[in-house]
């Protein structure tokens, strides 16, 4: 066995293996080592750090590793200066053990391994839209969105003329939406967010977005309409989970189904309402007086066993189930009651649900959904008109 008091430097294949390995990021903070140029000169400001320290002198050097394994890319660490020094003077030396250290290597270089396996065909636009719910206006951080969209195998894009800090359309500073006019203001600057992708669409730049949005029902539901039948699009949601999983789909099995109701039926043909019971339960009683005996009123809910509620649209199958609930739900109107032209609806559901509800109307062919929302007092009223 070599004599380990004697140090062996890595040789320069080495040091390229653990740079490359590291994707030029410091293993422990994420922190970018390539270069720095505060000063005008690019300089590199990344450092090799031992696991098992270089000699038995070193801290963590206390081990049979023999000599020139030491100086082997499973052995070193790439970190930045800030990171280094700490792991290896004073007080720190105890906390970063040789096991801790190999664990941060080993989940850091997966991590970029996954990631750098995301082809260039799997870009998406990533779409951000946010407005105040209830009084509160929802955050949406960039490393949010690109925590949930990794994981779903993309490759995230900003739109054209977006830094990747901004969100595309934020509507937090108008408040909250009250009445049916400050709805319909809001609604024309959703459709100007969406003529946006509908250029990138235009010059082939966009074919894929992945939305992330956070807003009132009705909003959510012009977006979903507003957008580009040719566009492929994944819809992102907030799940009630905590930490960095909270945006991404709990789940890839399909194991919702939805069934469709006659609530009532209704003296004239051409009036039509729907309840969506799906984040939610909508009791018919709770419609408003307009809603009377002339209306027929359908309900779209989760099929027994399942109920109402926040986790039953848990995955992609389900919200595609849902989608072809939706679908259903305008074959039989068109059957029954012919061309109308609205139907009012009355949504319990999540952000998903509802950009697909406007996903679902078809230009020209489809009425127009009449889309209420509850106020400060619960009591529904009629937010905003969405067409195709």
């Amino acid at each position: 066995m070599v004599n380990v008091d004697s140090r062996k430097e890595p040789s320069e294949r080495t040091k390229c293996l653990v740079w490359g390995a590291a994707a030029g990021r410091c293993t422990l903070c994420n922190r970018l080592v390539l270069a720095n140029d505060e000063l005008g000169i690019p300089v590199p400001i990344g450092e090799l750090a031992h696991g098992v320290g270089a000699t038995s002198a070193s801290p963590r050097g206390d081990s049979p590793l023999d000599r020139d394994d030491r100086a082997e890319p499973e052995n070193l660490l790439l970190l930045c200066r800030t990171c280094h020094k700490p792991i290896d003077d004073g007080g720190q030396v105890g906390r970063w053990t040789v096991e801790e250290l190999r664990k941060k290597k080993r989940a850091h270089e997966e991590r970029i391994l996954m990631l750098t396996e995301i082809g260039a065909d799997q870009a998406a636009f990533v779409v951000r839209m946010v407005g105040t719910i209830r009084g509160t206006p929802p955050e949406l951080t960039r490393s949010t969105v690109l925590d949930a969209a990794t994981a779903a195998g993309f490759y995230p894009h900003y739109l054209p003329g977006a830094h990747y800090a901004d969100i595309d359309l934020d509507l937090r500073s108008l408040g909250d939406q009250n009445t049916i006019q400050d709805f319909e203001r809001c609604a024309e600057d959703v459709m100007g967010l969406a003529e946006r992708i509908h250029e990138g669409v235009r010059r082939e730049a966009i074919s894929r977005a992945a939305i992330f949005a956070l807003a009132r029902i009705p909003l959510l539901v012009r977006l979903g309409a507003s957008l580009d039948d040719k566009l492929d699009i994944r819809v992102f949601q907030r799940h009630r989970v905590d930490g960095a999983n909270a945006w991404r789909w709990p789940s890839d099995a399909t194991t919702a189904t939805f069934e469709r109701h006659l609530l009532q039926e209704g003296s004239e043909s051409d009036r039509v309402a729907l309840v969506l019971s799906i984040s939610g339960s909508v009791l018919r009683d709770e419609l408003p007086p307009e809603i009377d005996h002339r209306y027929a009123i359908y309900e779209i809910k989760p099929q027994s066993p399942l109920e109402s509620g926040p986790g039953v649209v848990s995955s992609l199958g389900d919200l595609a189930q849902l989608e072809s609930a939706f679908r259903d739900f305008l074959a039989e109107v068109e059957k029954v009651h012919g061309k109308i032209p609205v139907v009012a609806v009355f949504p319990a559901v999540g952000v998903a649900t509802a950009v697909t509800l406007g996903r679902v109307l078809m230009p020209n062919i489809s009425p127009a959904w009449s889309i209420y929302d509850r106020d400060a007092r619960g009591s529904f009223f009629r937010a905003l008109e969405v067409a195709r």
